[in-house]
C-alpha cells in the first residue's frame, strides 16, 4: 500500500511539474502547483485513512477474539463448578474451595464483559488509546486463568488444561 502511495504522489508531481511548464506566468504556475499539492494530500490522507481503519479494524477483532475465547472458557468453568458445587458429600473445605472459585469466575466473567462491552463500542478515534487498557486487562485474565486451571488441576487431581502440570 505504501508502494501505491509512493508511486502515486510521484507520478502527480511529475504531472504537476510538466503542467507548471506549460504555463505563462509565475503566479499561474505557483497557483496549479499549489492546486496539484492539494490533491495530492487529499490523496495520500485518504490512503492513510484506509491503513488506519484496516489496523483498527484488525487489531480490534484480534483483541476480540481474545476476549470472547477467555468469556467462553469462564463460562465452560463456571458450569463446571457449579456441577462440582451440586455434588452431595462434598467437604466442607472442597466445598468452600469451589465457592471461592466460583466467585472468582463470576468478577472475571464480569470484567470480560466489561472489557468486549469496550471493545465493540469504541470508535476509531479511542482505540490508541483504549487499546492498551484493553491489553493490560486482557494480559491480567489471561495470566489469573492460566493460575486457576492449574488450580483447578491441583484441587481435582487431574490435568484437564493438558498442561503437565
Amino acid at each position: 500500500m505504501k508502494t501505491k502511495t509512493a508511486l502515486l504522489l510521484a507520478t502527480t508531481i511529475a504531472g504537476g511539474m510538466l503542467l507548471l511548464g506549460c504555463s505563462n506566468t509565475a503566479e499561474d504556475q505557483a497557483e496549479e502547483m499549489g492546486k496539484k499539492m492539494e490533491e495530492v494530500q487529499d490523496e495520500l490522507n485518504a490512503a492513510s485513512e484506509a491503513e488506519t481503519r484496516a489496523a483498527y479494524e484488525r487489531e480490534r477483532g484480534d483483541a476480540l477474539n481474545k476476549l470472547y475465547s477467555f468469556r467462553d472458557n469462564i463460562d465452560r468453568e463456571l458450569v463446571n463448578v457449579n456441577e462440582r458445587l451440586e455434588t452431595k458429600g462434598m467437604s466442607v473445605e472442597k466445598r468452600a474451595e469451589q465457592e471461592a472459585l466460583r466467585a472468582e469466575l463470576e468478577t472475571q466473567q464480569d470484567e470480560v464483559a466489561r472489557l468486549i462491552s469496550s471493545v465493540e463500542s469504541s470508535p476509531q478515534g479511542a482505540w490508541i488509546s483504549l487499546k492498551e487498557e484493553i491489553r493490560e486487562a486482557s494480559d491480567a485474565v489471561g495470566t489469573w486463568w492460566d493460575r486457576t486451571k492449574d488450580n483447578v488441576d491441583e484441587m481435582t487431581d487431574a490435568d484437564k488444561d493438558m498442561d503437565g502440570k
